[in-house]
């Protein structure tokens, strides 16, 4: 079967709560967006927003389970927990589920998360699921929304990065979510960078 944009919508539209549903397809919506800013392909920019999600409303039961079913390594505690999971285990199920075989849109719902050991088939998808993520409608975070929008519409993925990291950390700090290792690691990485003014090539980006 040829998948397609309504079938992934149908799948999401079965597996997650109205809200989440309505925050997928903003996401898939703004990710076409920056599919025309980044000369990204279209359809795999819209798939990859649609199907972010799909596992995360799953039970850390069944994100487990699926886990050990497709040998996902949880190296630390931190990926054990479903906030930092759901990315991983999203990819394998949609895989089987869809039979979606594109690995450079598998492997950015894997590291939208910040799973995995940093290594993206593309960078500069996976930054834009992040952004997406943020900035789309439904979102009301718009003190980092203000900031990372006219940066990331003009082509500025490097201080984007910068920016979603810096927030990211001390929004997980002020509230009971942990921070992943993988996020303070981008960050220090990104600092080096902007404290360097080196301009990074976009598929060389910390992820």
């Amino acid at each position: 079967m040829t998948v397609n944009i309504n079938h992934c919508i149908k799948l999401i539209e079965r597996e997650l709560t109205p809200k989440r549903f309505e925050h997928s397809l903003g996401v898939m919506n703004v990710m076409g967006e920056l599919a025309a800013i980044h000369e990204l392909d279209e359809t795999t920019a819209l798939m990859c927003g649609i199907l972010h999600d799909v596992a995360k409303e799953f039970t850390l039961e069944r994100q487990l389970e699926i886990a050990r079913n497709y040998n996902i390594q949880l190296v630390t505690e931190y990926d054990r927990h479903p906030l930092f999971l759901h990315g991983a285990v999203g990819a394998c199920y949609i895989a089987d589920e869809l039979g979606i075989t594109n690995s450079i849109l598998l492997d950015a719902i894997v590291h939208h998360s910040y799973s995995g050991n940093g290594d993206a088939l593309s960078p500069l998808l996976c930054w834009c699921l992040r952004f997406a993520d943020i900035l789309e409608p439904s979102r009301d975070w718009e003190d980092i929304k203000t900031q990372l929008k006219p940066v990331v519409y003009s082509g500025n993925i490097q201080q984007g990065a910068y920016l979603l990291m810096q927030w990211a950390i001390s929004f997980h700090e002020s509230t009971s979510v942990p921070v992943h290792p993988n996020m303070r690691r981008v960050f220090q990485e990104l600092c080096f960078l902007q404290s360097e003014k080196d301009v990074c090539d976009i598929n060389n980006l910390p992820v």
